[in-house]
């Protein structure tokens, strides 16, 4: 007798596990550095996953997320636009011409989007650190 025969007897409704998930990923763009003009990279990190039992499920709950990822990200968008604007009236009033000679080269705002996969985190990256 085979495990998944052997789990089915004990649980009549059981379903085999698919390993779908739905994924929401935010991007973070930083900062390089100023070698050739300036260069900027993209850090993504998981915010949250749920695995489904078919990729039709996934795909489903996919449309429904898209929604949330696109107003998370014009929020994020919004937030850092104010952002911007407090240092640079914080900078005029002061009479500084470059907000970045005092809050440093600006990384730019989040977004967000959403995958299905079969790896749970598998579109998470670290961007690369130095100037290639």
């Amino acid at each position: 007798m085979s495990i998944q025969s052997a789990f089915s007897e004990i649980c009549k409704d059981a379903k085999i596990a698919n390993n779908v998930y739905v994924s929401l990923y935010r991007v973070d763009p930083f900062y390089g550095g100023p070698e050739e003009g300036g260069w900027w990279g993209n850090d993504v990190s998981l915010v949250a996953s749920q695995e489904f039992v078919s990729e039709q499920l996934a795909e489903e709950a996919k449309e429904k997320i898209e929604k949330l990822a696109e107003k998370l990200s014009d929020d994020a968008k919004r937030e850092y636009g104010e952002v911007c604007n407090r240092q640079i009236e914080w900078c005029e009033a002061r009479g500084i011409d470059d907000p970045s000679t005092v809050f440093g080269e600006v990384d730019g705002e989040s977004k967000f989007y959403v995958q299905v996969e079969h790896e749970q985190g598998d579109g998470e990256s670290r961007g690369c650190r130095h100037y290639e």
